[in-house]
């Protein structure tokens, strides 16, 4: 192993820094720092943590142009317009989180593309991939046919997905059993006794939404009972949808006696909807939701809860997105996580609401 050599004074290190400190020749500098399989693990990891010592960062556009590649990893991140949108952006901040952790220590910067409606997406997915503004991109929100993931997987950019669309295309993507969710939660709700179950959900062209529902119908099916759709609702994830929908189901002469809720935002506007009724949970009605940052145990009371770390998602996003940027088929890359049920409450049905 070669002797380290003190490294000249200089506050923009470069390889020749490094073959100075370190005693390797420039070659095999560059060569560790590309990963290639000619350098041992070793020098490798004698090489990095060099690097790390003096502040080498590589210079992006000498890299580019040696390579062709943009050494950007772009993410497309909605941002919302509407005014008093509550709880914007941290499932988001979640996902970031994940990748940014996986990306860091590589090559790679992360690229944030915001965008305010799904036209605009597809639009900025076209625009990366045509002009080859960065070697690989990550998208939610997906479609039950998305026309993203058609163009992407034609055009043979890398690309990884948070969600599953409903056509027959092979392309990398985690997603989260969401058919499974509503169904466990919705059968919870059957076996303590409930028949009017409302599933607060999202818009219905989101292909998770159509997965919720079909899971949803499945747990009333295999319990021979009809499923209550008529108290199936789809909106656009915020507290304040949660609450004036469930307003609006208690004004039914029917109304549900539970409720399974898409996500936490939704679910507080649910309970404070049902505060406002003096409708108690676990007592009066009781409801289910989904949660990915941990909030609903802290709901007073805590709830039952399906629950998928998203910060997880996130990381397996970010290691599937630098494998398809060295050619990994996206067909090996696909992985979909099934949430914890986490029972607070016995979900039975409750006393003062009308059973049927």
């Amino acid at each position: 192993m070669a002797k380290a050599k003190s490294a000249a004074g200089s506050t923009l290190p470069t390889i020749k820094t490094l073959a100075a400190h370190t005693g390797y020749s420039i070659g095999t500098i560059s060569k560790a720092l590309r990963g290639s399989p000619v350098v041992t693990d070793a020098t490798r990891e004698e090489i990095l943590t060099a690097a790390r010592e003096l502040g080498y960062q590589a210079n992006a556009r000498g890299m580019a142009l040696r390579t062709g590649k943009t050494y950007q990893a772009a993410v497309l991140m909605p941002i919302t317009s509407a005014a008093g949108y509550e709880w914007d952006g941290v499932e988001y901040t979640q996902i970031l989180s994940g990748i940014s952790q996986v990306l860091d220590g590589s090559d790679y910067q992360l690229s944030v593309y915001g965008y305010r409606n799904f036209d605009d997406a597809c639009i900025i997915a076209r625009r990366i991939a045509d002009q080859r503004l960065a070697d690989g991109m990550i998208f939610s929100g997906v479609l039950a046919h998305d026309p993203r993931i058609a163009m992407l997987v034609e055009a043979g950019f890398p690309f990884v997905a948070l969600g599953r669309c409903r056509q027959s295309l092979t392309y990398a993507h985690v997603d989260v059993d969401n058919e499974w969710a509503a169904y466990a939660a919705t059968a919870r709700l059957i076996a303590g006794g409930h028949r009017r179950i409302a599933l607060i959900n999202a818009e219905p062209r989101l292909s998770y939404a159509l997965d919720r529902i079909d899971g949803f119908s499945r747990a009333f099916k295999e319990a021979g009972h009809r499923p209550s759709l008529d108290l199936v609702n789809g909106g656009d994830l915020t507290a304040r949808f949660g609450r004036d929908t469930t307003l609006g189901l208690f004004k039914q002469p029917s109304p549900p006696t539970a409720l399974v809720c898409v996500n936490e935002a939704t679910t507080l506007g649910v309970l404070s909807a049902l505060g406002s009724l003096g409708l108690r949970v676990g007592e009066d009605v009781d409801v289910i939701a989904y949660d990915d940052i941990n909030v609903s145990a802290y709901f007073s009371p805590p709830i039952t809860t399906l629950y998928q770390p998203i910060e997880l998602l996130g990381r397996r996003l970010g290691e599937f997105l630098l494998l398809r940027m060295v050619d990994e088929g996206a067909a090996k890359l696909a992985e979909v996580f099934r949430p914890e049920l986490i029972g607070r409450q016995p979900d039975n049905l409750g006393g003062r609401i009308g059973r049927t």
